[in-house]
């Protein structure tokens, strides 16, 4: 990792930790006003079917298209401007669909007849919300590529807390709605403020002869979207199965258990991939136009440090388990019946944290040397082997569906790490790898069983009482942590960016 880049990752880390804040603080709202509710259950069935429809669309666009740049910045402009307006028609147009068929989705998600009208309701929000989402997905890529990290932090800020304090104003009036109307607005002022910084013009949509110019690079363009769309829309459809599964099978509650421990997990994962991982695939992109070897000797070095981070990370997460829960969220609603039932999904989600992580890492490494139909076949085995184990298990064991997301991931990363490897030799370090993934299992595991032998000892004590329990443990790991940040060589990096 050079100087440069680790600038932009340490800035875009750091802001990312402020921005997820945001993110946190509105499912600590909705903790706090709703608990473990069905109408949070509800919500989070309105959300998967337009989720995976328009992810289908803006979901890789962003990557795609910063593959295409040119050296001609009027250029960048029309093409840029052209090609999401595509994006947004075919999210609407997906979008529109999706509403025509809600009556089939509740006999799906086996919706009661009362609380249809909210289904729809929240249907109708989050398809608006989707079209500033897929023009937020669009045009974030481009600050990355451009290196306005700066400009993507404070706005992304911005427009979280207003989406936040739209939600205290209306939640006590509306309850669950409000949060949908609070992730529109959201997305909304990012979309207007990522469009104003980019001096796009909406001119180039209303001459011919811009569309004629472009028109190969456009569907050349789309291919490669709708090519990464069918892997997106298969791993959309194991959080389908996920919801669904939880809506017919398990207690009313459970999925809003599920949704509130993947937030806490997907938090320092998203921080690490809208950070180092972003900067990484730019770096890599470059690294790809100056040569194979210099790619695959930047992917190797990369691998390392994320795999390193990534275990720290991880650790760090389930050891600290019931103090995040209890602290951050019981209060209102969410009492210790829902600490106790939330806690043992989080740490098996946690579980999964690195190779999650990996997972990313590692189809952003097979987008950039185009194995698009490779990756597709790997991401249908991944969910394969999830939807089967949740099928199995859902009878059987209490928890099948978030054992069945970690073991996707684990069997994800390693396969597409042995494929990588095997094409590209010297990509990456294989005994340094398992030794990592090994190490990570055994300890991860150890220290579930720990935390739920412990809940009972201070589940009933008071906040502050668990947070002076746990002090000297923060303080021991966060010496060990930053002893292992040397020992990666990570310190030594930031030292030098903060020293210049």
């Amino acid at each position: 990792m050079n100087i440069s880049q680790a600038k932009n990752s340490v800035f875009l880390f750091l802001g990312q930790i402020v921005i997820k804040l945001g993110n946190l603080g509105k499912q600590i709202l909705l903790a706090f006003f709703l608990g473990v509710s069905a109408d949070i259950d509800i919500f989070l069935a309105a959300q998967i079917i337009p989720a995976m429809l328009s992810s289908m669309v803006g979901g890789g666009a962003g990557e795609v298209l910063i593959t295409a740049m040119k050296s001609k910045a009027e250029e960048n402009i029309r093409l840029v401007v052209i090609f999401s307006f595509c994006i947004s028609i075919i999210t609407l147009l997906l979008g529109s669909l999706y509403l025509l068929t809600v009556p089939v989705w509740l006999n799906v998600f086996s919706i009661r007849a009362d609380t249809s009208s909210l289904f729809w309701t929240l249907s109708v929000i989050v398809i608006i919300n989707k079209l500033p989402t897929a023009l937020v997905a669009t045009f974030k890529n481009l600050l990355y590529y451009k290196n306005l990290y700066k400009y993507y932090v404070f706005t992304s800020l911005l427009s979280e807390v207003i989406g936040i304090v739209v939600i205290i104003f209306l939640v006590k009036r509306y309850g669950i709605i409000a949060f949908a109307i609070g992730a529109l607005v959201t997305s909304s002022v990012n979309a207007i403020l990522f469009f104003n910084i980019h001096g796009l013009s909406l001119k180039y949509l209303f001459r011919a002869k811009h569309w004629i110019e472009e028109r190969l690079e456009i569907v050349n363009l789309l291919r490669k979207v709708f090519s990464l769309s069918m892997q997106t829309l298969v791993n959309h459809l194991s959080t389908f199965w996920e919801r669904t599964l939880s809506l017919r099978y398990l207690q009313p509650g459970y999925l809003s258990t599920l949704n509130y421990s993947k937030s806490l997990t997907e938090m320092p994962k998203m921080i690490m991939l809208t950070s180092i991982l972003t900067t990484t695939y730019v770096e890599q992109v470059k690294q790809k136009e100056k040569g194979i070897d210099s790619f695959v000797n930047y992917s190797n070095r990369m691998e390392g440090i994320l795999n390193k981070l990534s275990f720290a990370f991880q650790i760090l997460s389930i050891v600290f388990a019931p103090l995040i829960l209890i602290v951050l969220f019981r209060r209102g609603q969410f009492d210790n019946d829902a600490v106790k039932n939330t806690l043992i999904i989080y740490q098996i989600l946690t579980i999964g944290f690195l190779p999650g992580l990996m997972m990313n890492f590692l189809s952003r490494t097979m987008y950039i040397v185009s194995k698009y139909k490779q990756l597709f076949y790997f991401v249908v085995a991944k969910f394969a082997v999830e939807v089967c184990l949740m099928i199995t298990l859902i009878k059987v064991i209490p928890h099948s569906i978030p054992i069945a997301l970690i073991t996707g991931k684990f069997f994800f990363s390693i396969a597409v790490f042995i494929y990588l490897q095997k094409i590209y030799k010297g990509m990456f370090n294989i005994k340094r790898f398992i030794a990592i993934y090994s190490i990570l299992i055994f300890s991860s595991i150890s220290i579930l069983f720990i935390n739920q032998w412990l809940l009972n000892f201070f589940i009933n004590k008071s906040t502050l009482e668990i947070v002076l329990i746990y002090l000297p443990v923060i303080a021991v790991f966060g010496i060990a942590f930053l002893l292992y940040l040397h020992s990666i060589g990570y310190l030594k990096t930031f030292y030098k960016y903060v020293k210049k």
